[in-house]
């Protein structure tokens, strides 16, 4: 028996859970009084489950026809007491983010939703492997002034800068929690921005839509269409705080997937997972969730937070985490089922995970008491804002070493919105209450960051062009078709010695492109990636890149300018022996093929800028 409204041929079902028996008020939008009670009857009960029918005639009567039909409001109320919907599809009355409620206020929801024309719409087959995942607070993605869209902070708002994500690459949306929570419940004197608390989840947040002829529903079935139709796809996040039955959990879930054409959920709080993951209706829903199961499906992404702790460590030059590093070039525990990340929205942006060593959280109001202290962050020589030309350098190189190992790394990628551009939240790590420009993407960065915003629309390209880079089995490091090189190899500073002794900071993987097949079925180009973490700079002498092939410059972190080289354009080396990496730097070389009439230079020349960035 389904709970909430149920649209029948003479009328409507209403079924809602109670200890006592309940009544159905009815109201026409904006009046206050309802205009019809309806009790519910003990002869209709099924446990605590009380079921209701109500014919149209009997709206009819009660002046309930045409468009007061149509915008017609309910609720409920039991020993005195008014409730919503649990299952309500929709919500008003609450319509203006941060408002304070009013005591014993009660959300109103529609009888009935809008209709919505998908037309040909249609989801889009995104391959594992070049899957991208960009995480995204509804209202803060658009609320600032120079976000340049007219609808800011809103569903609607996200739809504006789709031309902006598509140039950037990324292939999935994932947005924290946008159902209907309460962000400032009565006698509460911080916001809940984030949206994890009380929820109606099977609501769309109404404060997210356009002021005018508010639609939650509609926009937000709009906002998927659009996605769909730029070849994304949409993932939204749904905390369950435990209290909610696993009949309700699922039946969210399958909601959104039908209704709403949702292409998957990112699972927080308390759950059941293996309830799940064994629904036939959420086959082929992709599924993120921080623990994991003993057994999933490919749909199934763990979202663990290794990657980011290791890789802070590896970023600001750590001793031991040259073998972790390592892990992340091999480790693939399922197909693709990974999520990578460095930054993420409880903790430091990544501009201020290279811009803070301790947490400012002192605007929360907690005394700076709240967030995690354990940061595994680098300030490059100065706490905070600075206007030294040689520590604003460092943080740049240090943002642009934060994406390499991100996206050079198997698994499947995730970064912050705004992470592109250097948005900084000055240093709080724990903006759960702050609905301003602290957590406001500020996008006058874009355009100042325009060179490191290149780079990571480069760095997107790049990995999605290379599948050696999102392999979908572990390697063997082995030469199974005798082509010369193993799928995977570590070189130290000499070829073919794997240098991971705990002072080591710096190490290179090489990928055999034979391996690793292009769309077409032809071998890709093979990749050798140079890491050097170290505040020092290093030698590498190069393995060889094939016979008729040399190595090429595609990648690099260092330097003021062309750091992710246009395919076809890459910077063939002079010296084919020897690569000097300067300090804190990651490079990539791709091996391409030479005219046979050309023979490789061997020149003392070095590669690189001996520049040091000292620590």
């Amino acid at each position: 028996m389904a709970l909430g409204i149920q649209l029948e041929k003479e009328g409507i079902s209403v079924s809602v859970v109670a200890k006592t028996v309940p009544e159905l008020l009815l109201f026409f939008r904006n009046e206050e009084a309802p205009r019809l009670r309806l009790p519910f009857s003990k002869d209709r009960r099924l446990g605590e489950v009380y079921t209701l029918t109500v014919s149209f005639r009997e709206l009819r009567a009660a002046g309930f026809r045409g468009a007061a039909l149509k915008s017609a409001e309910y609720q409920f109320e039991a020993d005195g007491r008014r409730f919503a919907d649990p299952y309500g599809k929709s919500f008003s009355g609450h319509d203006s983010f941060g408002k304070a409620l009013k005591e014993n206020s009660v959300k109103r929801s529609p009888l009935f939703l809008s209709d919505f024309d998908w037309e040909e719409e249609a989801a889009p087959v995104i391959p594992a492997r070049e899957r991208v995942i960009y995480r995204l607070h509804v209202r803060g993605f658009t609320m600032a002034k120079n976000s340049g869209v007219v609808q800011r902070g809103t569903f609607d708002g996200i739809v504006e800068k789709l031309p902006y994500l598509k140039e950037l690459g990324v292939t999935t949306l994932e947005l924290l929690p946008a159902e209907e929570f309460e962000e400032l419940p009565f006698g509460s004197a911080r916001v809940n921005y984030w949206g994890y608390g009380e929820t109606f989840h099977f609501a769309p947040k109404a404060s997210y839509c356009r002021k005018r002829r508010r639609d939650p529903a509609g926009e937000l079935r709009a906002l998927v269409k659009a996605l769909h139709a730029a070849g994304m796809e949409l993932v939204m996040e749904f905390y369950f705080d435990g209290k909610q039955t696993v009949s309700y959990v699922l039946e969210v879930l399958r909601y959104y997937r039908r209704f709403y054409h949702l292409d998957g959920a990112r699972l927080s709080g308390q759950f059941p997972l293996g309830d799940i993951l064994r629904d036939p209706y959420l086959k082929g829903f992709l599924l993120f969730a921080e623990e994991r199961p003993a057994e999933s499906g490919a749909n199934f992404y763990c979202c663990d937070r290794a990657f980011q702790q290791d890789m802070r460590k590896f970023l600001k030059g750590d001793e031991g985490m040259v073998r972790a590093l390592l892990g992340y070039s091999r480790r693939m525990p399922g197909e693709a089922s990974r999520v990578n990340y460095l930054a993420h929205t409880n903790g430091f942006t990544l501009a201020d995970l290279v811009s803070y060593e301790r947490k400012h959280n002192e605007e929360n109001g907690e005394n700076n008491m709240d967030g995690g202290s354990e940061t595994d962050s680098w300030n490059c020589g100065v706490e905070g804002k600075t206007k030294r030309r040689t520590v604003l350098a460092c943080r740049a190189q240090q943002r642009r070493n934060a994406f390499a190992l991100l996206f050079l790394s198997q698994g499947t990628p995730l970064f912050l919105a705004g992470d592109e551009f250097g948005n900084s939240q000055g240093g709080n790590n724990n903006a759960y209450c702050q609905d301003n420009a602290v957590s406001w993407l500020d996008w006058r960065q874009a355009k100042q960051e325009a060179e490191n915003l290149a780079f990571v629309r480069g760095l997107i390209a790049f990995r999605k062009a290379h599948p050696a880079l999102g392999r979908q089995t572990p390697p063997l490091f082995l030469d199974t078709d005798a082509v010369g090189l193993p799928d995977v190899s570590y070189h130290g500073e000499q070829p073919w010695q794997a240098q991971t002794e705990p002072f080591r900071r710096q190490i290179g993987i090489l990928y055999n492109g034979h391996y690793a097949k292009l769309k077409n079925g032809e071998a890709d180009s093979s990749l050798f990636c140079i890491y050097n973490m170290h505040w020092e700079a290093h030698t590498f002498s190069l393995p060889g890149a094939g016979k008729g092939k040399a190595w090429h410059l595609a990648v690099r972190t260092y330097g003021e300018s062309a750091h992710c080289l246009t395919p076809g354009e890459e910077e063939r080396l002079e010296d084919q022996e020897t690569f000097l990496l300067p300090a804190r730097s990651i490079v990539v070389l791709l091996a391409k093929e030479v005219p046979t009439e050309g023979k490789t230079k061997r020149s003392k020349k070095r590669q690189g800028d001996t520049r040091s960035n000292g620590r």
